[in-house]
């Protein structure tokens, strides 16, 4: 047994060095044979076929991000130019991939009636009264609907007096920067019948009317091809809280017209 693992150790040995022998054996004739010269030219031959190499990849340059972002900056401008600035720093008619190469992250929701909506945060511009905001695109994939809803008002008298006194300074402003300014208030008696000249203000139970549903506040407005409605929201647990809905109105009449001459 110890001969034929002696013997086995041999010949591995052995082939090993022949395989040295045999490499060494070549090394040494290519120094003897091959001058320096010729060395010298595979060298340069070699140095520009991977020069050909490399100017025959596509190249990785600045350039082209540098070109994508201007065709974006040029494709938002347009955007901006037809259907105006939406609000946030966002833009009407702008994709939703413009919209997220611009830095603001979209995250699907689901909006009944709605196609194409999302969540959006890291917003251009933001306003810590905002507790949420969920842009539209629908199938055309142009943004024409921005929702807001404002943070949770708690702990509020039972006439609401913290949630109208946000309600009138949001509508000033709305109304200021809109205009076309309409207030819409309902309140019900124990009928179902609606109160003629009812006030919101003048309600001494608006919240609970307004959780039950026999009562309902808001107001809408228009301007720049924008309509915007303001509405109050009480929850189950007597939080209110403001709805702000902008729509493009331009972009509706376009989709309007399109399904006309489609029918």
């Amino acid at each position: 047994m110890k001969n034929k693992i002696f013997l086995l150790t041999t010949t591995i040995i052995l082939g090993a060095y022949a395989a040295y022998a045999q490499s060494s054996e070549q090394n040494f004739y290519d120094d003897i044979l091959i001058s320096d010269e010729v060395k010298q030219q595979d060298a340069e031959n070699q140095a520009k076929e991977s020069a050909a190499q490399l100017l025959d990849s596509k190249p990785s340059t600045p350039n082209a991000g540098i070109n994508k972002a201007r065709l974006r900056s040029e494709s938002i401008k347009n955007a901006q130019q037809m259907y105006g600035e939406a609000p946030l720093g966002l833009t009407w008619g702008a994709s939703q991939q413009e919209i997220e190469q611009s830095g603001v992250i979209l995250t699907p929701t689901e909006l009944k009636d709605y196609t194409h909506c999302f969540k959006a945060t890291n917003l251009p511009e933001s306003n810590k009264e905002f507790a949420s905001v969920i842009v539209v695109f629908g199938d055309d994939n142009k943004l024409w609907r921005v929702l807001v809803r404002t943070q949770f008002i708690t702990g509020d008298s039972a006439n609401g007096t913290k949630t109208l006194k946000q309600y009138n300074r949001f509508y000033d402003l709305l109304a200021k920067k809109y205009g076309n300014a309409q207030q819409f208030y309902t309140q019900l008696d124990e009928n179902d019948n609606i109160i003629p000249n009812a006030s919101p203000d003048k309600n001494p139970n608006l919240l609970s009317n307004m959780e039950l549903g026999v009562a309902e506040l808001y107001a809408t407005f228009e301007g720049d091809n924008v309509g915007v409605a303001l509405s109050v929201n009480v929850d189950g647990d007597m939080q209110t809280y403001m709805t702000i809905d902008y729509k493009n109105l331009k972009i509706l009449k376009e989709n309007e017209v399109e399904l006309f001459q489609s029918l």
